[in-house]
């Protein structure tokens, strides 16, 4: 017989609960770890490590505030979710007392057999989800440090050289051209950095009318070489006359220079399109190529920073996706939308819908 998934400790000095809590826990093939006052619940707390623990308050010697407190106090226990049952302490303030001890939820007695597992599963799900995003943050510290080191390491290495050894001026070249493209690299990292965190902390917007056009000729002016060294074609798709759009323009050109770098970036051959179109109160434009696509699997999740520190794990190459969660917090701050479409083989379209300005959206109306 397989061990259980969840492992639930219960602490009640009342054998008569501790045997229906057993028979509750174990008909839902639950794993059962039962203690009778709160010394023995806590030893067991640090032994056992169970996945939840169910206290009763009121008990002989240690109560379940005291056990509470000895649990959130200790570094073996702090983290294990804990759901209160008690039949006596019932007014405001000592649920208020044991929650703001750590408790993560209250039941009182007589105990209803799904409320408690509906509880125990919402607990332990939660605790799950906080366990999964700070080791995901873990990861993506340690990947940034390793990101930001491997650059400096390569540009050190390539101007030491230069330095002290006697090279032909073609491999001089090509050291300084490697230490400069390693500089471009962190400085891109670096600049993703900042502007997330501003995105995450609430960036400012300074939303004024402009003309699409000159927008969208500040962004092909500054991927245009990109383009060219990997031998792409980059063009614009756009009506002559265009309504203006209401944003930030230094913000949008960001968003609109990350679509277009990772296209070009994502893109062996062929081309990159950007396309521009109203739609209604908005104006979209479009970021198309031809590369390898998106897997399906993956569209919902791709402006999400997290998923791309998991997908990176099984796929070194792939980057942090922090010019992508930018783009999303850039947009979204502008009241418009972002999105996908993706088929593997047949190339990404990333679009991005901007409100118009009111005067544009007046006269459409």
């Amino acid at each position: 017989m397989s061990a259980p998934d969840i492992r639930v400790l219960v602490v009640d000095d009342h054998e008569d609960n501790l045997a229906l809590l057993k028979l509750i826990l174990e008909a839902r093939s639950l794993g059962y770890i039962g203690a009778s006052d709160g010394y023995q619940g806590l030893e067991l707390a640090k032994t056992e490590r169970p996945d939840l623990i169910l206290l009763d308050l009121e008990m002989p010697g240690m109560d379940g505030f005291t056990m509470l407190e000895a649990l959130k106090a200790n570094g073996l226990t702090r983290h294990i979710p804990v759901i209160i049952l008690t039949a006596t302490y019932l007014e405001p303030k000592s649920v208020e007392r044991g929650l703001s001890l750590g408790a993560d939820e209250y039941l009182t007695k007589p105990i209803n057999p799904e409320e408690l597992l509906v509880r125990i599963r919402s607990v332990i799900r939660v605790r799950k989800a906080e366990k999964e995003l700070n080791q995901l943050r873990k990861d993506f510290t340690s990947m940034l440090v390793h990101d930001l080191r491997s650059p400096l390491e390569g540009v050190g290495i390539a101007l030491n050289l230069v330095l002290t050894q006697e090279l032909p001026e073609k491999d001089a070249k090509q050291l300084v051209g490697m230490a400069r493209d390693q500089i471009l690299d962190l400085s891109h990292l670096v600049g993703d950095l900042l502007e997330l965190h501003r995105a995450e902390a609430g960036m400012t917007v300074v939303t004024e009318a402009m003309n699409p056009h000159y927008l969208i000729a500040d962004v092909t002016n500054e991927c245009e070489l990109v383009a060219k060294d990997r031998d792409l074609t980059l063009r614009c798709e756009a009506p002559d006359a265009m309504p203006h759009i209401l944003g930030d323009r230094r913000i949008l050109k960001r968003v609109l220079v990350n679509l277009v770098s990772n296209a070009l970036k994502f893109t062996v051959q062929g081309e990159v399109v950007i396309r521009v179109s109203p739609q209604d109160a908005f104006l979209r434009l479009e970021v198309q190529d031809t590369g390898p696509g998106i897997p399906p699997e993956e569209l919902d999740r791709l402006f999400d920073k997290y998923f791309h520190i998991k997908r990176r794990k099984e796929k070194p190459e792939h980057g942090f996706g922090l010019g992508l969660a930018f783009c999303k917090a850039a947009i979204e701050e502008h009241g418009g939308r972002i999105g996908v479409a993706s088929e593997l083989g047949q190339g990404s379209t990333f679009w991005i819908e901007v409100p118009l300005a009111q005067s544009e959206v007046s006269v459409a109306s």
